[in-house]
């Protein structure tokens, strides 16, 4: 499968998400306390404080969401990598590639 990718400004922000209900079971629910959302920058230098709102994050339904915010151009592709994990103990993993411009 193909990495999902958006680009944006620097000083943009907003709610992005993955989408698991293809993965998750009947009575599957995503558990927000073990679940783990990370950048890293295209050095693969960790960059999850740089632009990842850590207080964003949260479940919904079947979606594990984070508000991004700022990146450098030069610093760019970010990966920003969703684990989620669930009360059955299954484990799901998503990359999504940021890139940032500067007009």
């Amino acid at each position: 499968m193909p990495i999902a990718s958006f680009t944006k400004q620097s000083w943009e922000t907003w709610i992005i998400a993955t989408d698991y209900s293809d993965d998750l079971e009947t009575g599957e629910t995503i558990v927000l306390a073990t679940s783990s959302i990370t950048a890293v920058d295209k050095n693969a230098e960790d960059a999850t404080d740089d632009v990842l709102n850590q207080s964003g994050k949260a479940v919904s339904g079947a979606l594990l969401q984070i508000r991004v915010e700022a990146g450098t151009a030069s610093l760019q592709p970010y990966k920003i990598t969703f684990k989620a994990i669930t009360n059955l103990g299954n484990k799901y993993e998503y990359d999504v590639k940021m890139v940032v411009r500067e007009t």
